[in-house]
């Protein structure tokens, strides 16, 4: 039995291929330069990459407005569930990511996110987030509202209420160098 191809639809499934292909392998390399950038941000003495989390709702965004946006990391809660909403963030989030609390209350972090963002590692730091419900962190390239890119050593954890049941995430943000574009040949 043989198995035959039509003319018109063989040029197409080649196409979709070759484009499936050269996304993997450019999400392939941007995982791989990530985790350089994140060995090479733990060995730097001038980078903190390991941060104290906040371990409820209240110490993530706290009802103080002083203490709130006088922490200098840069924090953002999100729901547990779903498409993992944005709940608030600090000022510190506000500066680094250009988005005011009011724009970013009831979406996901998708705002954020663009062609090189590490969604791999992004998905293995959830999916870690949810087996132990521990810390995780990832190198990621994150997009501000103004469109410029930074390289973010994003630090995720639980938040839990009063009796330990898991209620939110929380994610620290650190800039750990901005993206240039490419200059341009003429």
């Amino acid at each position: 039995m043989s198995v035959t191809t039509d003319p018109q639809t063989a040029p197409t499934k080649k196409y979709q291929f070759v484009r499936r292909l050269k996304t993997r392998l450019a999400r392939r390399r941007i995982r791989k330069e990530d985790e350089k950038i994140l060995r090479a941000a733990r060995d730097d003495a001038t980078i903190q990459t390991e941060f104290d989390l906040p371990k409820t709702l209240k110490e993530a965004l706290p009802d103080d407005v002083e203490k709130k946006n006088g922490d200098g990391r840069a924090i953002v809660v999100t729901e547990c569930t779903g498409t993992f909403n944005m709940i608030g963030c600090n000022k510190a989030w506000e500066n680094l990511c250009g988005y005011a609390e009011c724009e970013i209350q009831g979406k996901d972090s998708s705002i954020l996110q663009g062609p090189e963002t590490n969604y791999d590692g992004l998905r293995d730091a959830v999916s870690r987030l949810f087996e132990g419900e521990q810390q995780a962190t990832v190198v990621t390239t994150n997009y501000r509202k103004d469109g410029s890119r930074f390289k973010n050593l994003l630090t995720l954890g639980p938040l839990r209420d009063e009796n330990g049941k898991l209620t939110h995430f929380v994610a620290i943000l650190k800039n750990i160098g901005d993206v240039k574009d490419a200059p341009k040949h003429h």
